[in-house]
């Protein structure tokens, strides 16, 4: 739906544009009044279409700052907080953990660490689980990212597409389903009963052929 927007969108804009230069040349008789109406249609749908294809050209222009984040190798900071988050989680904390990465997730919403390991102690099925899963499908590792596609397809809000396109071809192999096994072909039996030897013909076997058949040849003799 996001995508038709974009595309009506701008077209409505060249539309309205198109309209207002057309009556100002064909009609200038109607003074300011359908200038003004034409005028205020573009600002409307310039504004909507902004609004829509702002994401867009924020995440293009924000790509080479955001980029070393999000598609580098990450490496955590010194944090105390992340310290005990993990001092916690080798002690098998769960319910701890769980609720300590909400925290560190807000305080430090640009870093995946507390968000994957807040995933893998959420408990299935519960609200927390939802909440990590959208937030590590928002980064660019792929066994994270189809980790939490799954958590997400199974609550319904499966995303088609990711800017990594890596994550995209995996999603897209999960999505396929096996073909269904080929029922074998039905052969009729032959009905052309098989051919009879003929008693007369006999192949010869090395025994039956006598030992001066094929003479070794002889050297020449010497003069």
């Amino acid at each position: 739906m996001l995508i038709l927007f974009r595309i009506a969108l701008p077209a409505a804009l060249i539309f309205g544009l198109a309209e207002a230069a057309r009556n100002a040349r064909l009609h200038p008789e109607t003074g300011d009044l359908m200038n003004a109406f034409w005028l205020a249609y573009c600002v409307l749908v310039g504004i909507v279409t902004a609004i829509v294809w702002a994401p867009v050209v924020a995440d293009r222009m924000a790509d080479p700052l955001t980029g070393v984040v999000t598609d580098s190798t990450y490496k955590e900071p010194p944090n105390r907080f992340r310290r005990l988050i993990h001092w916690l989680d080798g002690r098998d904390a769960r319910r701890w953990v769980r609720w300590l990465c909400f925290i560190d997730g807000i305080r430090h919403p640009w870093s995946p660490a507390p968000f994957i390991i807040g995933l893998r102690n959420s408990e299935p099925g519960s609200w927390l689980e939802l909440v990590y899963a959208r937030e590590v499908f928002r980064f660019n590792n792929a066994e994270n990212c189809i980790r939490a596609y799954q958590i997400l397809r199974q609550r319904g809000e499966a995303p088609k597409f990711h800017r990594n396109k890596e994550v995209t071809l995996l999603m897209a192999a999960l999505e396929k389903t096996a073909a269904p096994d080929t029922t074998p072909l039905p052969v009729p039996p032959s009905e052309a009963p098989p051919l009879e030897r003929n008693p007369r013909i006999k192949l010869p076997t090395r025994w039956d052929i006598p030992p001066d058949a094929n003479p070794s040849p002889q050297p020449p003799p010497e003069d």
